[in-house]
């Protein structure tokens, strides 16, 4: 039988108070693949925390229920955008959303919508499997910033897409096939701005997939030595690589 090993975790950092990312890392019920999600939420009075929970929650259920995962996601828009419309603690509340699932066979549907992000750790060699929604991505993608100037604009965390901002939103749909030993990690921003893609490759290749807590537990100190300035989550997932 094919088996995908999953391992996370979630800290909130040094700076901040309260945690207002979220994870999901489970097998679906009735065998059928795995579900893989980050959310980072962003609101007022804890009203991120509230985002990036709701999002996960109505992705779950809709994804158990059998919803393509696109269509989950939407419906997670939905969800987010009619609570924060209807309760005004909730005002301006939103999320990234970060999701896979991931096959029997090692095949992964992935949809993203903001700045989390997904990577790929093929034979050592590390790809970004999503484009941040950002203005500073637009402006890198433009000319108009080098990614190092990008990871210390004063706007860097300014999102042009949000799960929950609008009644709708657009997501990005990718599907890649997963091949023995690949490493595939979704995280929040708190890892991403804070260790550079050369030494999340580093980390994640130092001692292979056979520990992926050691992995995980190696980004999320990365990050913490270089200020935690942000919540930090990582969610880490290798394929054995057998077909069904």
């Amino acid at each position: 039988m094919p088996v995908l090993r999953l391992a996370a975790r979630t800290h909130p950092g040094w700076v901040r108070e309260n945690n207002e990312d979220a994870y999901l890392a489970e097998l679906l019920p009735g065998d059928e693949g795995w579900l893989v999600a980050v959310a980072d939420g962003m609101g007022g009075h804890r009203a991120g925390e509230v985002a990036s929970w709701l999002a996960l929650r109505t992705l779950r259920e809709q994804v158990v229920a059998g919803a393509p995962l696109a269509e989950a996601v939407l419906a997670a828009n939905q969800e987010v955008f009619r609570r924060q419309a209807g309760d005004p603690d909730l005002s301006g509340m939103g999320t990234t959303l970060t999701a896979a699932v991931i096959g029997r066979g090692g095949a992964v549907e992935l949809c993203h919508v903001g700045d989390s992000r997904a990577y790929l750790l093929r034979q050592g060699c590390l790809s970004r499997l999503t484009r941040d929604h950002s203005l500073v991505e637009e402006f890198v993608r433009s000319g108009a910033l080098t990614e190092q100037e990008a990871r210390r604009h004063p706007q860097r965390n300014l999102l042009t897409r949000a799960i929950g901002t609008d009644v709708a939103v657009p997501v990005d749909e990718t599907t890649v096939q997963l091949q023995p030993s690949d490493l595939l990690l979704l995280c929040s921003d708190g890892l991403s701005e804070a260790v550079p893609d050369a030494r999340l490759a580093d980390l994640l290749a130092a001692a292979g997939p056979a520990d992926l807590a050691a992995r995980v537990d190696a980004l999320i100190e990365a990050a913490l030595a270089a200020g935690g300035a942000d919540n930090i989550t990582a969610v880490l997932a290798c394929w054995d690589g057998e077909a069904p």
